[in-house]
């Protein structure tokens, strides 16, 4: 497994609670992580989203980031984007808004960063079944060589020995 590659696993048990009831007790158990868009997008498509929120808690507890959980370059969401223009300049938001269109294909599922901005990455996120296509791997190259900045690949998969 190449070395921006990981697996996580995550019990069935967890898998199977996941709706809008626990994300919003993920929601209140990590305030700088999730926020209320994040919990609409629950709400909304209940059966999404549970990979990318257990891989931004796993990030936190193994590297002391927070993450923002898609749509950070939305204007409708409006604390991502504030974070996503604290962290990247225009001319670098650009770049990377540029090598997604080119494939056209959405940023990486996470964009972490340290509490204090110093340091920051990107990480897709695959659930159980999911692969990445040949044009996410393009793209996560690109970002890669253009900005400097790392994109993980995290794996999401369901073991039944794991304790929660």
């Amino acid at each position: 497994m190449p070395s921006n590659e990981t697996i996580i696993h995550c019990p069935p048990a967890l898998r199977a609670q996941w709706g809008y009831g626990l994300a919003q007790d993920w929601r209140r158990q990590y305030p700088d992580v999730f926020d209320a868009d994040d919990l609409r997008l629950v709400k909304t498509q209940s059966n999404r989203h549970f990979p990318e929120w257990f891989a931004a808690i796993h990030l936190f507890h193994r590297d002391g980031v927070f993450s923002l959980v898609e749509k950070y370059g939305c204007a409708n969401h409006l604390r991502k984007l504030a974070v996503w223009e604290a962290l990247f300049s225009t001319t670098q938001r650009k770049t990377l808004d540029k090598i997604c269109e080119d494939k056209n294909v959405q940023g990486p599922d996470l964009l972490a960063y340290a509490p204090d901005r110093s340091r920051r990455f990107f990480a897709e996120v695959k659930g159980p079944g999911d692969r990445l296509s040949s044009d996410q791997i393009a793209t996560h190259r690109a970002i890669a060589k253009y900005s400097g900045i790392p994109v993980e690949i995290i794996h999401v998969r369901l073991h039944s020995s794991v304790v929660s």
